[in-house]
């Protein structure tokens, strides 16, 4: 946008510059000063002056505020220090603390001036003067306000979009996979087999399966617990029925020989 708006300035600065050579081809010296003061009435034109070759004002449009004509003055002044035309470039001042831009670039003497009827400038003379104009820089400075309202708040769009991407993201692969597992968990810790957990989504990867692997080999544990409980409650069993077994045959015996030795008294 800045760059923008020196560009436009200077092709404002070279339309004034050429109307001020066309009339000093003509020698028109009040055209010169009505292109100025017509041109100085612009709402957004806060300082335009005409220099000659030695740094003096030689017309006139507009000069406010003071700030900007030391701006200008330092310009002239860097072009009467030159010593060739390469040195004499356009000089650009973007000003934001107090609103203005300015730049300043020299007429140069070309050849047609030269050779004109009118003129009295030696052809040895590279410059004839110098222009200098400065506008208002509100417009540009409400502009880049606006870019800069629009940045942060696209910004702070664009953090939130973000923060809430990630923390779905989070929430999705890594926080619910958590819970679950928590969940599973609690329920193995309450005798629950693992054929009866929750399907877990493969998420968390190894650690899910070292997890259900470890509720297999604790049920399998317990499997291999009861068999081993119910073989010895089986094996109790038999050796109390085989003991009860050998104490009846051993009272039917005693019984029987007490019988006996009653008939033999008899």
């Amino acid at each position: 946008m800045t760059e923008e708006a020196t560009r436009h300035l200077d092709g404002c600065a070279r339309t004034v510059g050429y109307a001020t050579v066309s009339a000093m081809m003509e020698d028109n010296r009040q055209a010169i000063q009505d292109i100025v003061t017509n041109i100085g009435t612009r709402s957004d034109i806060e300082l335009l002056k005409i220099y000659d070759q030695d740094g003096k004002v030689r017309y006139t449009g507009r000069e406010e505020p003071e700030t900007l004509s030391t701006i200008i003055d330092t310009h002239i002044s860097d072009f009467l220090k030159a010593d060739s035309i390469d040195e004499m470039a356009a000089r650009h001042n973007i000003d934001h603390g107090n609103g203005h831009i300015a730049v300043s670039y020299p007429i140069l003497n070309e050849p047609k001036c030269s050779t004109a009827a009118c003129h009295f400038h030696s052809p040895d003379e590279p410059i004839l003067g110098f222009l200098s104009i400065g506008v208002s820089s509100q417009n540009l400075e409400n502009t880049l306000a606006l870019l800069r309202s629009r940045m942060i708040a696209f910004s702070i769009m664009v953090l939130f979009l973000t923060v809430g991407g990630v923390a779905a993201l989070l929430r999705m692969n890594l926080f619910m996979p958590i819970l679950r597992l928590t969940y599973n968990a609690e329920r193995a810790a309450q005798g629950t087999p693992e054929s009866e957990l929750p399907k877990s989504d493969h998420k968390l990867g190894k650690l899910n399966k070292d997890f259900r692997l470890l509720v297999k080999q604790r049920d399998q544990a317990w499997q291999d617990l009861k068999a081993g409980e119910a073989r010895d409650t089986k094996v109790h069993d038999g050796t109390d029925e085989s003991r009860t077994g050998r104490s009846t045959a051993a009272g039917h015996q005693s019984i029987g020989q007490a019988g006996s030795g009653e008939d033999k008294k008899v």
